[in-house]
């Protein structure tokens, strides 16, 4: 094997370690069946979260993952293998796969990583249905708004019965008069 060709293979390792890394969530597909066109659907969706999936070369991502200590992935590096990265929000990725999966009835999932943990396809589903980050930051936000608004409301209530009692006076002078 020449040297270029065995750096080449060394540099596709060194960068799906680094992507491994960095990601927050990986998931792992089969993807026999998928059309170009349904492929390139699917790379834009996952493209405008922030992340990216790709088609990987099984036997080079296996010593990527033994590099990593993540020997636990290499039986799922079997057939074409979709590998999707999710660097920003571990839920949304998720979401995109797994809608593009009931649409295209195209995709099988294999397994996926959680940071550290290794997550099974029932894990990945469920994982799938939880909000993603900006709906759990918003009911957040709400949650945290409810005492304000309650103590506005209180507040505002003992000023208005103080202003429903000095109308009430005046009425009632204005009559006497």
């Amino acid at each position: 094997m020449n040297k270029d060709k065995r750096q080449s293979k060394l540099d596709y390792i060194d960068e799906y370690q680094k992507k491994m890394e960095k990601a927050k969530v990986v998931v792992l597909a089969s993807c026999e069946g998928v059309t170009v066109a349904q492929m390139t659907q699917l790379r834009k969706e996952i493209r405008k979260l922030g992340d990216e999936t790709r088609v990987i070369k099984n036997n080079l991502l296996q010593r990527a993952c033994e590099n990593l200590k993540r020997d636990d992935l290499v039986p799922h590096f079997a057939g074409s293998t979709l590998m999707t990265f999710g660097y920003k929000d571990p839920v949304a990725p998720v979401k995109v796969l797994f809608d593009f999966a009931a649409k295209a009835n195209k995709l099988k999932f294999k397994s996926g990583l959680l940071g550290d943990k290794m997550l099974s396809v029932k894990e990945l589903e469920a994982l799938s249905r939880l909000p993603n980050r900006d709906q759990l930051l918003s009911m957040l936000l709400s949650c945290m708004q409810g005492p304000m608004r309650n103590l506005v409301r209180v507040l505002s209530g003992t000023i208005l019965k103080f202003v429903y009692a000095l109308q009430a006076i005046k009425e009632k002078k204005e009559q006497a008069a």
